[in-house]
């Protein structure tokens, strides 16, 4: 009998210790269970202790497919010449042909002008005023213009909706980088200044930042005469308004832009609007500050990434940062090296620069189609950082201009329209 029960041990030791194991581990598990559950005092015991917060902002809009469509058709008008004006055409035209004929201006001008004005009387031609152009298209789609803004490098507008019938809101449209040297300048102005702002240990893209407070006079809309304003002051006399009202209530406002213009609306958004009624869309934008810069931020942000859009990903972001740990790294195992020591130090500097740049907002990641099938373009909201590096260096090994390519207003605003006509069947 006892040989017996000796044997089945034996035979049974791995089975026997393993259902030991188990039964210790659901005691041991359900006793700590029973001290850990959840008690009037380990709850708090008072609850809803702040009726402040008890009414959320049930208006604040969530993501919307047909706003992105608006929104996209509203960044690719902003490229529009709306700032352009009959007088100020001419003048161009006579800058230009006076550098070409050379001679004093003073003999050249009159004669110039009285040239092409000729020329306009009997071709009949006549500069676009690019704002009543812009007013036109609007107003088809009953929307209203409100103001334009043009200081410096930075356009952009300010419109209303105005169907009868619908709840009006604001929308303000910047534009992106042009092919012009001064926007190439400001996007590649990335080195944070550490005396920016007032709140030290941020880092703010200086360029952005620059050209939202260069100042110029403007001849607002929204304004009695014009003043010597920036980007920032002018939008908030857009916002200040009567435009921006309705019954004494603000309208809902939503900023859009793409490339730079997505930059700049992201930025005006958290200066002048971090918490309304409204969102911020951006369609190809770069990275603008660190984390700490939106920490406070509450109006929502969707940031529309195309495929392997290259603009998105700059400057770079959490990939700087293991760049200066290598850098750092390589530091150390070089100490005893002084021909390495001030070049590495040196490096780590710039590095160090660029690192903390994080893209804010919620993302929303338009597919790849092929042979322009866009029927298969998908949203998809916040995709892996693996996925996407997986699926651009797919763009990238099939076609070296793929990520350029993908850049353009023109492509988001087809897959916008198709994701948009798909998912609201009775609109």
């Amino acid at each position: 009998m006892v040989d017996g029960i000796i044997n089945y041990l034996t035979e049974h030791l791995f089975m026997d210790a393993a259902v030991a194991g188990l039964v210790v581990t659901l005691v041991t598990t359900g006793v700590k269970a029973y001290f850990r559950r959840p008690t009037k005092t380990s709850q708090g015991g008072v609850f809803l202790t702040k009726p402040e917060l008890l009414t959320p902002p049930a208006q604040r809009p969530a993501y919307s497919d047909r706003m992105a469509y608006i929104l996209a058709e509203m960044s690719a008008l902003a490229y529009f010449k709306f700032e352009g004006d009959e007088d100020g055409a001419l003048q161009q035209a006579i800058e230009k042909l006076r550098r070409l004929l050379g001679g004093d201006a003073g003999q050249l001008d009159e004669k110039i002008g009285e040239l092409l004005v000729e020329l306009q009387d009997q071709l009949l031609f006549k500069p676009l005023d690019g704002s009543d152009v812009l007013t036109e298209i609007l107003k088809r789609a009953d929307f209203e213009l409100v103001d334009t803004i043009a200081i410096g490098s930075t356009q952009g507008f300010a419109c209303k909706r105005v169907k009868e019938g619908e709840a009006p809101y604001l929308l303000i449209s910047f534009r992106g980088t042009e092919k012009v040297l001064e926007d190439w300048l400001t996007d590649a102005d990335a080195v944070p200044d550490p005396d920016i702002l007032e709140e030290k240990g941020i880092k703010l893209h200086k360029g952005f930042w620059k050209v939202l407070h260069d100042k110029a006079e403007v001849k607002s809309k929204v304004k009695a005469e014009a003043e010597v304003l920036n980007v920032l002051e002018q939008v908030q006399a857009i916002l200040d308004s009567d435009a921006a009202q309705e019954n004494g209530q603000k309208l809902p406002c939503y900023f859009t832009g793409h490339s730079l213009g997505g930059a700049l609306a992201l930025l005006v958004t958290r200066e002048l609007a971090p918490d309304i009624n409204g969102a911020c869309y951006t369609f190809g934008a770069p990275r603008v500050a660190d984390y700490q810069y939106f920490c406070n931020m509450k109006t929502p942000v969707y940031r529309v990434v195309n495929s392997s859009d290259i603009v998105p990903r700059v400057p770079p972001g959490a990939g700087m940062g293991l760049l200066l740990k290598l850098v750092q790294g390589a530091s150390w195992l070089t100490q005893f090296i002084p021909q390495a020591k001030k070049p590495l130090a040196e490096l780590e500097k710039k590095v160090d620069q660029l690192n903390g740049y994080r893209h804010h907002g919620d993302q929303r990641y338009l597919t790849d189609v092929k042979n322009s099938d866009f029927g298969s373009v998908q949203l998809l909201s916040n995709p892996p950082a693996i996925d996407r590096i997986w699926w651009m260096w797919q763009h990238v090994r099939k076609s070296f201009n793929e990520p350029v390519k993908s850049h353009g207003m023109a492509i988001y605003r087809r897959k916008l329209l198709e994701i948009a006509v798909r998912r609201n069947p009775g609109a």
